[in-house]
């Protein structure tokens, strides 16, 4: 008998403390990209008081004067971070990085991170503020804010599935399923270039790090790593079968801090961890996965999303099942997951095939907003697949059959 709620596995204690850690570890990441941002504003502002300093002599003691203030705002900033020894000595080489890299900004460059590279920075952020500080409000995510693209075999033309963001060069890589290869697109929605196509069948997962782009392949059974600044095949791991290595229909894939790659293994109903080097490491899940979808790695956990009966999984890292969240009844029920990803305080955002929308449930599995009706027009969903969120919450969603294939909220 259907219900209105989901029905909710109670998380333990060691679940709870994982989706603290994780949004720690989230927060603390979004709050190093704010640095960068006040980094970058503080710079221009450095140039627009030499360029007034040298045109008007009457102003040079006054820009003096906020020069050194400044300056004293962006040692206050390194300030920010915890007293812990360890958290500190990382912290400050992250900030005396960027110092170097404001006195060369010819050679100013955002440094290429995520959460998962800082997750060895586990304390306690208090100064900083609550976590319920960076919670997006959701129901304000109605309308989008970019909508591009079309069905179709040309340049911005997609058939696609899964999506990663290259944040840091404002760039979406897609998996474009159908056409056999992957689109390269500016987060204005502007094609760059497409690659693979003499290599790749169906493409379907993909995730991008700082040097490489890594994709599954669900007709080639394989798991293959191209060079992101020449698009050139690197490595390829991965055949037909059920033993240590093989592959059936690989879908969703990550890539943690350490540079190892989760997969998940459709077929065989398990997820496959393999090496930086693609080296098979281990597998996990065989006992609960069926037909696992995609997959995240947090600092403290691994996520995963399968498709029957329709269940969130916590892992720890170790590979113990934690937890597992079913989603069940008339409104809550997510009935045809594909991808999803994880919000700065731990949310999940699934992209239901069926109901033609973006479920998001809170980290205990509660649904807390809907985003998204049935149609072909901008803001209107056709079978959304791949989603990915920025650090700053933008919503990036590809849609496989529709007039408007990638649209941001």
């Amino acid at each position: 008998m259907a219900t209105n709620q989901p029905i909710i596995v109670p998380l333990n204690e060691v679940a709870q403390f994982d989706c603290v850690a994780t949004q720690i570890m989230n927060t603390f990441d979004l709050l190093i990209q704010q640095l960068i941002a006040r980094r970058d504003a503080l710079l221009g502002k450095l140039k627009d008081m030499k360029e007034e300093y040298l045109s008007k002599e009457s102003t040079r003691k006054s820009a003096m004067e906020e020069l050194a203030n400044t300056q004293r705002h962006m040692e206050e900033l390194s300030l920010k971070v915890n007293e812990n020894k360890d958290l500190h000595q990382q912290a400050t080489d992250l900030y005396q990085q960027r110092i170097k890299q404001l006195e060369t900004p010819t050679k100013l460059q955002q440094p290429f991170f995520s959460y998962m590279m800082l997750s060895q920075l586990h304390t306690q952020i208090a100064e900083f503020g609550e976590v319920k500080e960076w919670e997006l409000d959701y129901s304000l995510k109605k309308e989008p804010i970019l909508a591009v693209g079309k069905v179709g075999k040309g340049n911005n033309e997609l058939s696609a599935t899964g999506l990663s963001l290259d944040e840091p060069n404002q760039i979406i890589y897609i998996a474009d399923c159908d056409n056999s290869r992957i689109q390269v697109v500016s987060f204005e929605g502007k094609f760059l270039k497409g690659f693979g196509q003499d290599i790749l069948k169906r493409p379907w997962g993909i995730a991008v790090t700082e040097d490489n782009v890594f994709i599954t392949d669900t007709e080639i059974h394989a798991l293959l790593q191209f060079n992101k600044k020449d698009c050139k095949l690197m490595k390829r791991t991965g055949n037909k079968g059920s033993g240590d290595g093989e592959l059936n229909e690989p879908q969703g894939l990550c890539v943690d801090y350490n540079g190892d790659v989760y997969v998940t293994d459709n077929r065989n109903h398990r997820v496959s961890i393999f090496s930086k080097a693609l080296e098979f490491v281990n597998c996990l899940g065989t006992q609960q996965l069926q037909s696992p979808q995609d997959i995240k790695v947090t600092p403290t956990s691994i996520v995963v999303l399968a498709l029957s009966p329709n269940c969130v999984h916590f892992y720890s890292r170790s590979g113990h099942l934690i937890n597992s969240c079913i989603t069940s009844g008339e409104d809550g029920v997510v009935y045809g997951p594909l991808f999803f990803c994880l919000d700065v305080v731990g949310n999940i955002l699934i992209t239901d095939y069926t109901r033609n929308n973006i479920k998001i449930l809170s980290p205990s599995g509660e649904l807390i907003h809907t985003i998204g009706r049935r149609g072909h027009g901008r803001g209107e969903f056709r079978y959304p697949s791949g989603i990915s969120i920025s650090v700053l919450g933008t919503i990036y969603v590809i849609f496989w059959n529709t007039n408007f294939c990638l649209q941001a909220f």
